[in-house]
């Protein structure tokens, strides 16, 4: 089951930001990805990469929000990042868990003809989703850009108590990510 909001179809992939109170540009890379692993507790993950570049500097963080079963285990403290041959601990900074729920109700109005004449009336249904979303952040060192732009796809995992969930960028999920960071300033 796919939690992924649907607000997120609405904000384009790819965006550059200028800052004059910072002095710096912004770009922002964001994708949609399912884990690699199939019927597992975690659903679905939405990242955006940013990258600000200023005078003198050129940083770049990765902000997740990962949808899970309520029942699951909390994400841990690390995780990976495995590009080309290399492979980087990751450090989850700024963790946020939000509880979240969705409850839809449907109503079908129906006639019955038969032998005592015409009835009409209306059945309601009820369904309530409940799900959490991990929201957290990682600074991506040099070398892992370096890493990430000289590779045609790139791995993360993050384990959430004996599951793990890796997120495959490749191919168009890949694209953003690579424009981002090789976008000249």
């Amino acid at each position: 089951m796919s939690l992924t909001s649907c607000a997120w179809l609405f904000y384009d992939q790819y965006q550059v930001f200028d800052d004059e109170f910072k002095n710096s540009r912004k770009f922002i890379a964001r994708i949609n990805l399912d884990p690699q692993e199939r019927k597992t507790e975690i659903n679905s993950a939405q990242a955006i990469f940013e990258r600000v570049v200023s005078p003198g500097q050129d940083n770049v963080k990765a902000y997740f929000v990962i949808s899970r079963a309520s029942g699951s285990f909390r994400i841990e403290e690390e995780g990976f990042l495995k590009a080309g041959d290399q492979s980087f601990e990751i450090k989850i900074t700024s963790p946020v868990t939000e509880h979240k729920s969705k409850t839809s109700t449907s109503v079908e109005t129906y006639t019955k003809v038969d032998s005592t004449g015409t009835r009409t009336g209306q059945t309601t249904g009820t369904d309530e989703s409940i799900w959490i979303d991990d929201k957290f952040v990682f600074s991506l060192t040099s070398e892992m850009v370096a890493g990430i732009k000289n590779s045609d796809e790139f791995i993360v995992r993050f384990y959430f108590g004996p599951i793990p969930a890796t997120f495959r960028f490749n191919g168009k999920k890949l694209q953003p990510v690579h424009r981002m960071l090789n976008e000249v300033y």
